[in-house]
């Protein structure tokens, strides 16, 4: 933060507060010392432990300058402010003072920075200066007039201008999303991004499920013809595969049992424990009520048949010619025995 600092006199030591991006201390403190040959020191601080590191001595024109006017600059300087407004600034990472003259400070009796960080009368803090100021009131932050994050008073918490939003309520945590104009949009993971719970993508979870289900329906429920029928299934679903194997038994005419089981790919990342990439089925059909005969046949036996029926036509019809002729034989037979008949009763009546 550019230009925090803070001071005052005790024991004849002044303390400049200032931000340092540095983990190993947090303040510059300044020993003033009135006398040429001794100089001024130059320390930083740790304030947590109050241990402070000699990082240089300094001996200013005339070794005279004026604390209330010396501050740390953008770079973490420490510029001190001399007689006569002449500004050195101290460089920490290379040990190096640098003499800036007086400049145009030197035509006032005090220069005074704006501050980055200004407390409103409202309360808020605003940081920086111009379009990217950023603002800091009760309920987050905000840049420019848009809001970058915000906790609103009915416990909703936004991210971002396009606000990512999420609410616990009733023992929930809510989340959705919403553009400029407040309406609701999705949310969408992309980019290769993984949406996971439990350590499961969820989206690969959906597609095992659909493969797993796709794979078992490829496998026997109920044997027809024989009292067991086994088989191997395999099932894809969105790109992901899985296969299965299982059987079905007739135990009885009333009772047939079926059971199976499928596995996903093996592989996969983010797939979860075994449990997550096995799914299982098992199933029994028990006929209630009277048994019925079939009224359809299968084309095996319906060829049987008709060779049956064609045989017992071509038997009928030399039967029915068989008897024709034995028919037609009678009737001749008839007919002769008929004029022989009339014959006698001729050769009767003229004796």
């Amino acid at each position: 933060m550019k230009k925090l600092f803070a001071y005052s006199f005790l024991a004849s030591s002044i303390l400049f507060g200032g931000y340092s991006a540095k983990a190993d201390w947090d303040f510059w403190a300044v020993n003033y010392s009135g006398d040429p040959s001794v100089g001024n020191r130059i320390y930083t601080c740790v304030s947590e432990t109050s241990t402070c590191t000699l990082r240089s001595t300094k001996v200013f024109q005339d070794n005279a300058w004026q604390p209330q006017n010396s501050y740390v600059n953008d770079d973490n300087e420490l510029v001190i402010y001399g007689s006569g407004g002449n500004l050195h600034s101290y460089n920490l990472e290379t040990n190096t003072w640098t003499d800036k003259g007086a400049g145009w400070t030197g035509d006032y009796q005090k220069v005074f920075e704006r501050p980055d960080i200004v407390k409103n009368s409202d309360g808020s803090v605003t940081i920086g200066q111009g379009d990217s100021v950023i603002g800091i009131d009760n309920e987050g932050i905000e840049q420019g007039g848009e809001d970058l994050l915000k906790k609103k008073s009915n416990g909703e918490i936004h991210i971002g201008k396009n606000s990512w939003i999420t609410k616990e309520e009733n023992g929930r945590q809510k989340v959705w999303a919403k553009d400029a104009a407040g309406n609701s949009i999705p949310i969408d993971y992309t980019n290769g991004t993984k949406l996971l719970i439990n350590g499961r993508d969820v989206e690969q979870s959906i597609n095992n499920v659909g493969a797993l289900s796709a794979a078992l329906t490829g496998l026997p429920t109920v044997p027809t013809d024989t009292t067991l029928a086994c088989g191997f299934g395999t099932g894809t679903h969105g790109g992901d595969f899985a296969f299965s194997g299982g059987c079905a038994s007739r135990v009885n005419d009333k009772l047939s049992i079926n059971y199976a089981a499928s596995m996903t790919m093996p592989g996969q990342d983010y797939a979860g424990d075994f449990e997550d990439t096995f799914s299982a089925r098992a199933g029994f059909v028990w006929k209630l009520g009277k048994s019925t005969k079939p009224t359809q046949i299968s084309m095996k036996a319906k060829e049987k048949m008709e060779a049956k029926i064609g045989t017992l036509t071509q038997k009928n019809e030399k039967l029915q010619n068989t008897v024709s002729t034995l028919m037609a034989r009678l009737e001749r037979l008839e007919k002769i025995a008929s004029r022989d008949i009339k014959s006698q009763d001729l050769v009767s009546i003229k004796d």
